[in-house]
């Protein structure tokens, strides 16, 4: 804005002269030239990503929301990665928490979101100041359908099912095989710097005996429960799959079944 003249309505502002403006902030399609609202939104961010520089604005809002929510926080978080290295300025809006989670420890990143004051009897402020990191509110959706007064039996089956979905997110998370071996790697850790410190230390005779008596037991028990909970995880999605196979091998037998009583009775016919 005040590059252009304009009054910049802050007490204080600082920006590079910007030689490039580029936005992709619109959910426009184009029916005459058959161009979803996906489509249009992958092509105007393929035109900024081939022609943005180092001197480049870029403002970006949303992108990724025309697909599925795995698709499009991918090519969102590749996107963004791609502006970061450009090392353009960029004002990237996003409603995927996870975006926000993933790049806030990259350098030149910064995390801001638009302050919003939630009550207990279900009231929303819009504060319309900025306020930094990432916003804290898990359920801002269902938030804000508690204030438009949604029907209550809406509600309940929405928080239920986003409720059970954020568990079977943290059982996959704490059952997958990458984090069951960063736990035992930790655990291990700790041992080894309790061992380096009760060396260091003044323990000898029975009290150092009965200390690492109570240690084993400990560690024993914690590489226990992260092993039963691995185990557990995987057994959850074998029976998922076997479930699966279970109905589709009886839609198959049904479909055969229904064939025989066809046959059986043309034979009766004839």
């Amino acid at each position: 804005m005040a590059q252009i003249g304009c009054f910049v309505p802050a007490q204080y502002a600082s920006f590079t002269i910007s030689r490039q403006l580029f936005a992709r902030v619109s959910m426009d399609d184009s029916i005459e030239a058959n161009v979803s609202t996906f489509a249009a939104e992958m092509r105007e961010t393929a035109f900024i990503l081939r022609n943005i520089e180092k001197q480049s604005m870029v403002i970006v809002d949303e992108l990724g929301r025309g697909t599925s929510t795995r698709d499009g926080l991918a090519i969102a978080l590749a996107v963004a990665e791609a502006l970061i290295e450009s090392r353009a300025l960029v004002w990237f809006a996003t409603h995927f928490r996870e975006l926000a989670h993933i790049l806030s420890e990259r350098n030149g990143v910064v995390n801001m979101h638009l302050a919003v004051e939630i009550t207990e009897e279900s009231t929303m402020n819009m504060l319309y100041t900025i306020a930094e990191g990432h916003v804290k509110e898990e359920h801002y959706g269902l938030a804000l359908a508690r204030v438009v007064a949604l029907p209550e039996s809406v509600l309940g089956t929405a928080t239920g099912v986003s409720e059970e979905l954020r568990r079977q997110s943290v059982k996959r998370q704490r059952g997958s095989r990458a984090f069951a071996i960063n736990r035992r790697r930790k655990l291990i850790l700790g041992l080894q710097e309790s061992l380096l410190q009760a060396s260091a230390g003044s323990m000898q005779g029975e009290v150092l005996s009965s200390w690492l008596r109570k240690l084993q037991e400990v560690f024993v028990l914690r590489m226990d429960a992260i092993e039963a909970e691995a185990q557990s995880a995987v057994e959850s999605e074998s029976e998922g799959e076997n479930g699966m196979v279970g109905e589709q091998a009886r839609d198959r037998q049904g479909t055969y079944d229904g064939d025989d009583i066809g046959q059986e009775s043309a034979e009766a016919d004839s």
